[in-house]
């Protein structure tokens, strides 16, 4: 039955894919964040949805079906994730052999970049930005309904696992948690009153799937991003009494395991799971260390061999000792220490510099919004709220490994496409008022 409505829902999007780029771009984006392929178990499992969508993106790219098409900027967010790519490509085609996850990982990460990189050719103007903003909501929005629904109506008792395409339920939190600024932006831009109450509500219900998921590094990155928004909105007062109804709310919902797990956070040094985690970014930076420039290829450190090979060196750590030597690999329980490991140094570098830069990016918006007055204020408040993504992604990174999750290439470039729109009002406002009237004969 569930295929079926897969089915009807496929033939009605297919056509409206070949109306437009756009609509393929979006639907595009919008197979990849929901992971339709996680809900289908019978004739509809083969068809990869995602791909047939990305094969008609770039078709009607070929054939120019975009009255509207942008251009590719040749700037530094373009050129990091130019080199982020061939820095990546590299760290795989050199890799260490016998990692079972090299190319599977690497088949990830170029579609990611590439989807990421045409998005200035397809999200142009405002309207189209926020089209996608939607899209980035209904996709890891979804989620978090269904999720923070199945809390509730547990009262509390349901724990979130994640699944297949966004890991287990720590790695799970965070996404939620990247997905609840672009909620909260929707829910003050959407046009119809419906849809802001809607995404508002989706932003609570996801909140609550935040808390089923009982990991502690979701909690962090979520108070961070609910102190990151206070200190970064245009009207602090009111923030902060939503972030302090947000924390009662939270209260009141938790079960009393939740809160035991999160009481251990202060323990972390003496907890083995913490322990574990700083013995694989030892490992990490010792495949670093040994391959500053490329590093040991996608996730070499939970492939066996290589762990064999560098267990028990302390790298970059040396001064934690953590008593003890693992002989089954781990994952690499961070974002920086995780592509710090598959890319080396230099990719290390790339990465940061492609965060650090969309975080400017934003800095930038705010600063030109200011010309424009009241006019660009929607584009300072979306700037915050990616912004706020990043940071948590940044924050719940520190003990994740998803340096490879799309939805935070997503926010970068969307931080750039966002930057070029308000440079094109400026310069259309500017134009406006430097063109004289014309004369008019008496």
């Amino acid at each position: 039955m569930r295929d079926l409505m897969f089915l009807g829902g496929f033939l009605v999007l297919v056509p409206l894919a070949f109306r437009n780029t756009f609509i393929a771009y979006l639907i595009w984006g919008w197979t990849g964040l929901i992971a339709i392929d996680n809900y289908l178990f019978g004739f509809m499992a083969p068809i990869k949805l995602n791909l047939t969508f990305a094969l008609i993106t770039f078709l009607m790219i070929l054939l120019k079906k975009d009255t509207e098409r942008g251009t590719i900027p040749f700037n530094a967010t373009v050129v990091l994730f130019i080199l982020f790519f061939l820095q990546g490509s590299l760290s795989a085609i050199f890799a260490y052999e016998g990692n079972r996850l090299n190319w599977f990982l690497y088949d990830r990460f170029w579609k990611e970049i590439l989807f990421a990189f045409i998005m200035p050719l397809v999200i142009v103007k405002r309207y189209r930005i926020h089209a996608f903003v939607l899209v980035m909501c209904l996709g890891m929005g979804f989620h978090g309904l269904i999720d923070g629904l199945k809390f509730f109506s547990s009262g509390g008792s349901h724990l979130v696992r994640g699944f297949v395409k966004f890991g287990d339920n720590n790695h799970f939190a965070v996404m939620l948690v990247m997905a609840i600024p672009p909620l909260l932006y929707m829910s003050s831009y959407a046009k119809h009153p419906l849809l802001r109450l809607g995404a508002l509500a989706v932003a609570i219900i996801t909140i609550a799937a935040v808390i089923g998921t009982h990991s502690r590094g979701g909690f962090v990155a979520m108070t961070a991003v609910g102190l990151w928004l206070v200190l970064t909105s245009r009207k602090r007062l009111p923030a902060l009494t939503v972030f302090i109804a947000g924390v009662i709310f939270v209260i009141a919902i938790a079960p009393s395991a939740w809160t035991q797990r999160m009481e251990t956070i202060q323990e972390a040094e003496q907890e083995s799971s913490f322990m574990t985690r700083v013995e694989a970014w030892q490992v990490s930076s010792v495949i670093a260390l040994h391959n500053p420039v490329l590093g040991g290829g996608f996730h070499a450190v939970a492939t066996q061999p290589v762990w064999d090979r560098f267990k028990g060196q302390k790298g970059l750590l040396g001064f934690v000792d953590v008593g003890f030597v693992s002989d089954v690999f781990r994952a690499a329980h961070s974002i920086y220490f995780e592509v710090l490991g598959d890319m080396g140094f230099l990719g290390f570098f790339i990465f940061m510099a492609l965060l650090l830069n969309a975080l400017k990016n934003s800095i930038q918006i705010n600063r030109m919004a200011k010309q424009g007055g009241l006019d660009l204020e929607w584009a300072v408040d979306l700037s915050r709220s990616l912004a706020a993504t990043i940071f948590a992604f940044m924050v719940g990174g520190l003990t994740v490994s998803i340096a490879y999750t799309e939805f935070i290439y997503m926010a970068v470039m969307l931080m750039e496409v966002l930057k070029q729109e308000v440079k094109r009002q400026l310069q259309a406002k500017t134009l406006s008022v430097a063109t004289p009237l014309p004369e008019i004969n008496q």
